[in-house]
């Protein structure tokens, strides 16, 4: 929480609607007013995001503790039971529905549905092993409330409903034994319910050690943490901001993963998450090649492990579409650390080659002079090619580079070593 909080991510705004609406479920009276405003408060983190079905058992669990009559609860088991059932026939059924009317409408959300559970439940158990170890280290003594909660609810002579409440507020948790993208940044939101379970236990440590002593412990934590944190990746952050803007004064579209040039307008508004890189690869669609064939893209940020593994041995199948793996890896050429320019690498050779220029603009000729389209052209000299196929002579002595722009300069200091940015 003390780390991720902050992000920049639906999950923190829907874990607060969603906390929020289990405080009034369990804390207000049940009229009017108050049911249309939990049903607002849930729909609004329903359109944050879909991940908002992972507090359902805690939803259930307050709801039957809040209801007092044995009928009520029975009636509102039986309405889970019947949406639950609902829900997995039309997961079941969407592939064989109609494509248009109100069955068409159906078959979206089963297909949404099913992609989702796809995405969020297809890594096997404990997705995230490694993370979930680290958490805990980062959070023992939230970890051993947790279990100490745990035992709490299920110690004998514990009355049902209440076993029933706070294991509910700890079910959600339970989700990193099987979410996909149980990353750091599923526990800020996966948390808040656990948090709330846990007031027995803290309580107790309160009466027992006193508030300051119980307040005290969870702030060392934090505070050992934030000692422990890289400093320096803001300013290397401003650093690359610098160097991007020395090569480029005047802002040009260019291709990266978040929009880390955030003057520079983006080719391609992508972000190379796991669930759009799946929607990529199953569309089938160039969206590089199409950038390239739109309008002039002189500039690559190799921000991601998707874009650097065109141009180093990363060890990661970065499963682009042929084309858009072509296209980057024969019109980009080093320049900077990780920002790559519009370029053509041409070898020494007698024979002439054939070359598809994909973005037009002023070039310069750099490293051995060069003939193209039957003009010779020295070492600085600058040559204005167009978008199309363009012939290199031969009788070549030197590799030659071809290099976007009117000498492009390069920043006066080295590519910042380290990370662009924190763990998520």
């Amino acid at each position: 929480m003390f780390l991720h909080a902050f992000a920049l991510r639906a999950d923190m705004i829907a874990a607060a609607l969603l906390m929020a609406a289990l405080w009034l479920i369990l804390c207000r009276p049940l009229r009017g007013s108050n049911i249309a405003l939990i049903l607002l408060l849930v729909g609004l983190a329903f359109v944050s995001t879909i991940k908002a079905v992972l507090y359902a058992p805690a939803f259930l669990g307050v709801l039957l503790f809040r209801l007092e009559r044995p009928g009520h609860r029975r009636a509102l088991a039986g309405a889970a039971l019947l949406v639950a059932l609902a829900g997995l026939s039309l997961l079941w059924l969407a592939p064989h529905l109609p494509t248009t009317g109100p069955a068409g409408a159906l078959r979206d959300i089963g297909d949404l549905g099913r992609a989702s559970i796809d995405r969020m439940f297809s890594g096997g158990v404990f997705p995230q092993g490694v993370w979930l170890v680290l958490q805990i280290a980062f959070a023992p003594l939230l970890s051993v409330a947790i279990l100490a909660a745990i035992l709490h609810a299920c110690w004998p002579g514990r009355g049902w409903m209440e076993r029933i409440l706070f294991l509910s507020l700890l079910a959600p948790l339970a989700t990193v034994t099987i979410y996909r993208n149980a990353f750091p940044y599923h526990f800020a939101f996966i948390l808040p319910p656990a948090a709330v379970a846990i007031a027995p236990v803290v309580g107790w440590l309160r009466r027992r050690y006193g508030v300051v002593a119980v307040s005290f412990l969870p702030l060392a934590g934090s505070l050992l943490l934030s000692l422990n944190q890289d400093r320096d990746v803001l300013s290397r952050q401003r650093a690359i901001q610098t160097g991007i803007q020395t090569i480029f004064p005047v802002p040009v579209a260019y291709i990266d993963n978040s929009g880390m040039a955030g003057n520079f307008p983006r080719a391609v508004n992508h972000f190379a998450s796991g669930w759009a890189l799946d929607n990529y690869s199953r569309s089938g669609e160039p969206i590089f090649s199409d950038a390239l064939e739109a309008e002039p893209v002189p500039m690559l940020l190799a921000n991601n492990v998707v874009l650097r593994g065109i141009f180093y041995d990363t060890n990661f199948d970065s499963d682009l579409h042929p084309a858009d793996d072509r296209i980057l890896r024969e019109n980009y050429i080093p320049h900077w650390g990780r920002v790559f320019v519009a370029g053509k690498a041409i070898r020494p050779g007698e024979d002439e080659l054939l070359v598809h220029v994909r973005v037009p603009g002023i070039y310069t000729v750099e490293g051995g002079a060069v003939t193209i389209d039957g003009h010779r052209h020295a070492v600085g000299n600058l040559v204005r090619l167009s978008r199309g196929k363009h012939v290199i002579g031969g009788g070549r002595t030197s590799a030659a580079v071809l290099r976007w722009g009117d000498h492009l300069e390069r920043p006066a200091f080295a590519w910042p070593e380290g990370l662009m940015y924190t763990a998520y």
